[in-house]
């Protein structure tokens, strides 16, 4: 039992025997009591209104004196306002570092409603976006009204970022990415990107220009080599120098051309001539070059029927599908067997292009459309690989809105599946 509990008991039982014998002393005991109860109410009554009025001022100042269980009640309700107090400074100063923290990001950040009105921004949104104190409560999609932000912030679940131009400079591009949390709440944050993009765009340019400018150069290297291939009298170690530089020459034309192709994929934002193309046709073309290369010491299968269609434009697929099937040549031992399958679905195609050769460590799989990653350096030195094909097949696809999947293990072979949408997304 409480200790305040204990003294009220007390003092109850206290209070009851005094009256009863005092009463009894008169003559009247039951009326004594009575008595003695009601003022025992009242001053109870009279502790309980101090204590509601000290708690009506919002338990400021000193509780009211008291002891037994009103006193404990006080103390207890002063103790509480205490942590409460305690807890509230603490909460007060998180909420100001974090406040501090969010307008210290370049990062803009918005937080939506569930019905996508604006609850609350930082600085930097306000910078990015234009944002004044009257656009609080208004519909996110009002402010910012392109079409493709419009579908994105109405998704189910949010995936990615989207880039759109600034809605104050166009020449500013920001990436916005939105995360749900709490009641159906949104969070969205703006990136302003443009000097990423501008870099990028540069690059691009740069690697561009610069494999341009190397063909010519290479040409007339190329052309001077083999003229003095052919003079007369050149010894062993002389024609041994010339193959080699003719080798090195052929290599860094190879490397220029994948170089701008691949810049080209990249800085395409046209949409593409879609035509009909038979992946079948095409794929017995690659086969017979592959043929040709091999030169008998593969063996090369095609299993596709007679009218596969997909809409693309022909050169990208046929890029795509014959840097891979060229790879399987390239780098796998003489009496390989590679398997070309091409499976029709619904509404996409699988073109698979299995062989039995050294196969890939699964640890290299996620790196291997990456641009100038090589699996096996010393294997792509003998081959004469740029390391960029399978940056051209990645891009080539994604194009069309497909994929690539790479399926292999060390010693047990390799596959490569392009899956394309028979109609271009």
């Amino acid at each position: 039992m409480r200790p305040g509990m204990f003294t009220e008991i007390r003092r109850i039982v206290v209070v009851g025997l005094f009256t009863f014998l005092f009463g009894w002393n008169i003559g009247y005991p039951l009326e004594v009591v009575l008595c003695g109860i009601g003022a025992y109410i009242l001053w109870t009554f009279r502790i309980i209104g101090q204590l509601f009025n000290w708690i009506d001022k919002g338990m400021r100042g000193i509780p009211p004196e008291t002891d037994g269980v009103w006193g404990e009640i006080s103390d207890t309700l002063s103790r509480q306002r205490r942590r409460h107090r305690r807890t509230q400074e603490k909460m007060r100063k998180t909420i100001s570092r974090i406040s501090r923290l969010t307008e210290a990001l370049d990062e803009g950040i918005l937080v939506l409603r569930s019905d996508l009105t604006i609850d609350w921004w930082n600085s930097s949104a306000t910078n990015l976006l234009g944002l004044r104190a009257s656009d609080r409560g208004s519909a996110v999609i009002n402010l910012i009204r392109d079409p493709a932000f419009v579908e994105y912030i109405h998704r189910d679940e949010f995936i990615g970022s989207i880039d759109l131009p600034s809605i104050i400079q166009s020449d500013r591009l920001l990436k916005l990415s939105a995360s749900g949390f709490g009641d159906n709440e949104i969070a969205l944050v703006i990136t302003d990107i443009t000097k990423l993009k501008n870099l990028e765009q540069l690059r691009k340019e740069f690697v561009g220009n610069i494999s341009h400018e190397l063909r010519t150069p290479l040409t007339v290297m190329r052309g001077y080599i083999e003229t003095l291939q052919d003079l007369p009298n050149n010894t062993a170690t002389v024609e041994t120098a010339f193959d080699q530089m003719s080798e090195q020459i052929t290599r860094m034309q190879a490397l220029a051309d994948d170089l701008i192709m691949i810049s080209r994929l990249e800085a395409d934002n046209r949409e593409p001539v879609l035509e009909a193309v038979n992946i079948s046709d095409l794929l017995r073309d690659i086969v017979s070059e592959a043929q040709a290369l091999s030169d008998g010491k593969h063996s090369i299968t095609l299993d596709c029927k007679e009218q596969t269609l997909v809409q693309a434009e022909a050169s990208d697929i046929r890029s795509a599908l014959s840097n891979i099937v060229f790879n399987a040549v390239r780098h796998n031992p003489d009496g390989a067997s590679i398997a070309i399958l091409v499976s029709d679905y619904q509404d996409f195609i699988d073109v698979s292009i299995r062989d039995d050769g050294v196969g890939i460590d699964p640890m290299e799989i996620p790196r291997l459309t990456e641009r100038f990653y090589r699996g096996d350096s010393s294997r792509s030195a003998v081959t004469g690989g740029t390391g960029l094909g399978l940056a051209i097949v990645k891009h080539s696809i994604k194009r069309y809105g497909g994929h690539l999947v790479i399926n292999s293990r060390l010693g047990h072979g390799a596959e490569f599946i392009c899956r394309l949408p028979k109609q271009s997304r």
